[in-house]
């Protein structure tokens, strides 16, 4: 009995073996090993056709004498390219251009064209197809490059989603984060159409008296540095390395064996003093202010920061273009297939 079970077992298992490999053979049908192919080649036309026009090739194909050929097809498969980039035109020492760029499949390969084996030749060695297969001016490119009016639709349309908000978190972070663009920020400042309110606003919310003036020449008056001594500074090193500015009235307010620089009359959020690093005055951003700063360059829409006033655009660039990946198929009345491997991409334009 024991016996019997196991080969009954074994019987099953066969069974399931034969079927599985029956429905997942890739060889199926037509791919069985050994079988006889069409022999397939071709040489392609130009690889850059424009969009809706034809792309010529001549096809070389051949089988057996036992065999005879029904037809032959070209199958496409299409990617796309895209690449968007917007650059920074609000600050001048803060050079910055987010790029992105996409390649994908935008349809799997299908037919786009068939020909019946009476269209080709035979030259004495083998039988030659000159034709051509279509293409769609739906594929045609896309470009938007520095429009000089803004069109939001279209650009929602190419960027992705997050785009605008990600140039704007890098451009407000570079420029508070710390002073590297001391002059971009005080640019900036200056320079953009910051509304009375929003001072208002930010003044009330940080509890500060920042001056409300909105003019360029008045808010150029208020960020102010000069070379008048307003009081002292001294640095220590805390336990991680990094410095610590002490300030103090009077030279004499110093512990003994510190070097003792002065500090300039400024506007109240900047620290101007004289740096033995540099031998000179430098001018920063005092840290406690930076909160403010950020709050106001937040507001300020994707659009003014990459608006070329010179050039009266925007500076956005856009391309988007499609490839075909063609292959040419022959089939014989058995329904046998075959294929070129030596295909060459077609850039529409």
């Amino acid at each position: 009995m024991k016996r019997n079970k196991i080969k009954y077992g074994l019987m099953a298992l066969m069974a399931l073996l034969t079927t599985s490999c029956a429905i997942h053979d890739p060889f199926a049908d037509n791919g069985e090993l050994g079988q006889v192919l069409p022999t397939v080649d071709w040489e392609q036309g130009s690889t850059v056709v424009k969009a809706g026009r034809y792309a010529t090739f001549k096809g070389k194909y051949y089988t057996t004498s036992e065999k005879a050929i029904d037809h032959s097809e070209v199958w496409c498969l299409i990617k796309r390219e895209q690449t968007a980039t917007a650059t920074s035109k609000l600050t001048t020492s803060l050079a910055y251009t987010k790029n992105y760029s996409l390649t994908d499949t935008v349809r799997s390969s299908q037919m786009v064209a068939t020909y019946p084996h009476s269209k080709a030749e035979w030259d004495g060695y083998e039988y030659v197809l000159t034709d051509s297969f279509p293409t769609s001016r739906t594929l045609s490119p896309v470009t938007w490059i520095n429009p000089e009016e803004w069109d939001q639709e279209k650009f929602d349309s190419y960027y992705p989603s997050s785009f605008q908000q990600e140039f704007k978190d890098y451009m407000v972070n570079a420029l508070t984060k710390d002073s590297t663009y001391y002059n971009d920020l005080r640019g900036v400042y200056i320079n953009y159409n910051f509304p009375i309110e929003l001072f208002e606003q930010l003044n009330a919310q940080y509890g500060m008296d920042f001056p409300t003036d909105t003019t360029t020449a008045d808010k150029s008056d208020v960020w102010f540095t000069t070379d008048e001594v307003d009081h002292y500074y001294y640095i220590t090193v805390a336990d991680d390395g990094s410095a610590i500015y002490h300030e103090i009235a009077q030279e004499s307010e110093a512990p003994a064996g510190v070097n003792v620089q002065p500090v300039y009359k400024s506007a109240f959020w900047l620290f101007s003093r004289y740096s033995d690093d540099t031998g000179g005055k430098i001018t920063t951003v005092r840290r406690q202010y930076m909160p403010y700063f950020k709050s106001m360059l937040e507001t300020i829409p994707f659009t003014s920061w990459i608006y070329n006033t010179s050039d009266k655009a925007y500076t956005v660039n856009f391309n988007r273009t499609y490839y075909l990946e063609p292959q040419f198929r022959v089939y014989d009345t058995d329904g046998k297939v075959g294929v070129t491997t030596d295909n060459k991409e077609v850039t529409l334009n």
